[in-house]
């Protein structure tokens, strides 16, 4: 009876040893988890709201031609749509 608890202790240092080593694979485990429950919680809001990922509308970044969906792109003065905020910048005159 007295050997359990130097058993329990050694398994643990063991545990904490293979927890350090693998430090980054469990780090990018958990991050990859969270990305699947995230997309899951995405899905089963569009489905409560009674969107369907065919009605969303997707536009053409003018400057470098990338597809975004309407509500995340940029609408300037102009009615053009942009991906981002580097898009929108004017280019450089080149030299």
């Amino acid at each position: 009876m007295k050997e359990i608890p130097i058993i329990l202790i050694v398994i643990l240092v063991l545990l904490a040893l293979t927890a350090i080593k693998y430090r980054k694979q469990i780090a990018s485990l958990i991050g990859v988890a969270r990305m699947l429950k995230d997309a899951k919680d995405a899905v089963r809001q569009n489905t409560i709201r009674g969107e369907d990922a065919r009605s969303m509308q997707l536009v053409n970044c003018v400057k470098c031609g990338v597809w975004v969906p309407q509500d995340k792109a940029i609408k300037i003065r102009d009615g053009h749509f942009y991906c981002s905020n580097e898009c929108t910048e004017l280019q450089k005159p080149a030299r």
